[in-house]
């Protein structure tokens, strides 16, 4: 009988950029996290990336600079 549920670990990464290799940095943190943390992969375990970090990879996203420059250039945007 299994004594302990679901378990969720945060694993640390470098800070990703615009254009790494986003599956490298993944899969290295995870095997690196594993040889550090001392804990094995198994059959049905999942591996979730956060949409931030893959936009974040794939230069996909809004700075406040981006929406500042938005909301000046067309005041309408913002509906109070």
């Amino acid at each position: 009988m299994r004594s302990v549920g679901t378990v969720v670990r945060g694993i640390r990464t470098p800070i990703i950029k615009a254009n790494d290799d986003l599956a490298n940095i993944v899969v290295d943190s995870l095997l690196r996290a594993k040889e550090n943390e001392h804990f094995e992969f198994r059959d049905k375990d999942v591996v979730a990336v956060t949409e931030a970090v893959v936009a974040i990879a794939e230069n996909n996203y809004a700075t406040v600079d981006d929406i500042t420059e938005d909301i000046v250039s067309d005041p309408s945007i913002i509906n109070f």
